[in-house]
Parts: structure tokens; C-alpha cells; sequence
């Protein structure tokens, strides 16, 4: 507390030095209001210290918390300058923003009541079945940018112990391989991925395993097991299955676009049911008549 007070009085006090011609129309001290003593003014605006104490990041040094205060004391004056320079300059027709304000208003009243009714009401629950039926509808509609695949790897540092054997039940398949393999990573991966299920882009897979090829295509149809090393590390990669781009896609790797497509289809019946029942309504106890 004492030294953020002990800032805050020097940076002040340089201020004041700093914004000589600012300064000498300050309020004095017993015109001074519960905001405390100001740091600049413009014509008739006063921007206060205890307005811009919270913005000053807490990490940061006396002399950048100085510079980071004067640049914001300088943007709060030319903002201030070029809204009194509007207001001098232009007529009254151009200043008058009720039509826009009561729109604005409108716009944000709508909106926040449509997202009150959409909270109430959405039924975000969506059935497996569904899903695999708006798939199969829609299929066309999900054809793949990019080459995908599904892999397993493992990322090792030279200097781990049992490479050979690690390397051996990483090839296996038997269950008990498998889980030798699991505990060798835990222990000793730089990083990892045992589980073949989940379908991962190509260029996701290249940004953690450094494979260089001109042809994504070709590469995942001729390599199944791919081992690299670097001066460091040692990469194993298995390649369980791949769907190449301009293909269908896999539905699980659409399985949550195609979730979001369908909550969002039942949002906008929502609102249309919600409209077509507010005037339907007003209609009933003519609230709402056309002449």
C-alpha cells in the first residue's frame, strides 16, 4: 500500500511538471471534489487521478507506469478536444442523434429479451439419431478442406532409457504392449498420443511431429508407421486410417458443427414462433390493428 501510494504521489508530481500549461488551471485543493485531485482538464472536463489509478498495470516500473499515465492523459485530452471541436462546429439537425439512440435502444431491448427467451426456452439437447440423420441429409454440404487422420505417436527425448523395447510395444498390438507403452510414455514422452479414435487435421499432426512432404496425399497412402529424429528427439508415428481432402467427411469429425448447426436452426424457430405469437396474440386482444 505504502509504495503504491508512494507511486502514485510521484507520478503526480511529475505530471504536474510535465503539463505546466495544464496545470495552472487545476482546481484548487479546497475546490477539490470526492474524485480527489485531478490530472488534466479540458476546458470545463477534468479527468481525475482516482479515474485512472486501476488502468496503471500493477507489473510494470515507476518510470513506465509515468509514461503509460501520460500517453493516457493525452488520449483522454484529444478525445475530449475533437468532441468539444464537434460540438462547436456542427449545426444542431447534425447533432440531434435521438433517431439513432432510440434505435440503438430498441436494437439492444430486442436483442436482450430474445436472449432471455432463448435461456427460458432452447432445448440444447441433441440425440445421437439426430445427428446421424442430419448427416445423412446433408451430406454434400461436408466435404473435406483438408487431408485427415487418425495416429498414434510418440515423442521422446534421446536420452530415455529402453528405446529399443519402447519402440517394440509402441509396434504391438496385445493389450499388455500397450500399456508397457502407456507407462513408458507417462514416465518418460516428451509428449504423446496412445489413442487412435479421434480424427486430427494433417497440418495439426505437423505442427507437433516435424514431416516434411509436398504431397499430404501420397504421404498418408504409402507410410504407415513413420520414424524421424532430430538432435534431440525421436518421433514414432502410427497411422491408423486417413480420409484424404474433397472426401465426405467422417461424421465424427463433424459431430459437433453438426450439433451447433441444429441448436442454432431451433434458436432462430424460436424466434420466429416467439414474433408469430406476440402478433398473433395482439391480434386476438387488439392490441394491434392496421388501418
Amino acid at each position: 500500500m505504502k509504495q503504491k501510494l508512494h507511486l502514485r504521489n510521484n507520478i503526480v508530481y511529475i505530471l504536474l511538471l510535465l503539463s505546466q500549461v495544464s496545470c495552472q488551471f487545476l482546481k484548487p485543493a479546497e475546490e477539490e471534489n470526492d474524485k480527489g485531485e485531478p490530472l488534466a482538464r479540458v476546458y470545463n472536463q477534468y479527468l481525475y487521478f482516482s479515474e485512472v489509478e486501476d488502468l496503471i498495470p500493477g507489473e510494470i516500473g515507476e518510470a513506465d507506469s509515468l509514461a503509460f499515465l501520460q500517453n493516457y492523459v493525452n488520449a483522454w485530452a484529444r478525445e475530449q478536444l475533437l468532441i468539444l471541436k464537434a460540438e462547436y462546429n456542427l449545426n444542431e439537425e447534425q447533432k440531434n442523434f435521438e433517431d439513432q439512440i432510440n434505435k440503438y435502444r430498441n436494437d439492444l431491448l430486442k436483442f436482450a429479451y430474445q436472449q432471455e427467451y432463448i435461456r427460458q426456452k432452447l432445448d440444447t439437447n441433441v440425440t445421437e439419431e439426430e445427428i446421424r440423420e442430419f448427416y445423412r441429409n446433408n451430406s454434400d454440404n461436408f466435404q473435406l478442406k483438408e487431408n485427415i487422420l487418425k495416429a498414434r505417436y510418440v515423442i521422446l527425448r534421446k536420452e530415455a532409457p529402453k528405446i529399443g523395447d519402447a519402440q517394440d510395444w509402441f509396434r504391438l498390438t496385445k493389450e499388455k504392449d500397450r500399456e508397457k507403452m502407456l507407462d513408458y510414455s507417462l514416465k518418460y514422452a516428451a509428449a504423446f498420443s496412445l489413442e487412435d479414435t479421434n480424427w486430427i487435421s494433417f497440418n495439426e499432426l505437423v505442427s507437433v511431429i516435424p514431416l516434411e512432404t509436398y504431397n499430404q496425399s501420397e504421404f498418408l497412402m504409402r507410410n504407415h508407421f513413420v520414424e524421424l529424429a532430430d538432435s534431440s528427439k525421436i518421433y514414432w508415428l502410427e497411422i491408423v486410417d486417413y480420409k484424404i481432402k474433397d472426401s465426405d467427411s467422417p461424421l465424427p469429425y463433424v459431430k459437433d458443427i453438426i450439433k451447433n448447426i441444429i441448436i442454432n436452426r431451433r434458436k432462430l424457430e424460436l424466434l420466429e414462433n416467439l414474433e408469430k405469437s406476440l402478433l398473433n396474440d395482439a391480434l386476438e386482444k387488439k392490441e394491434f390493428e392496421t388501418f
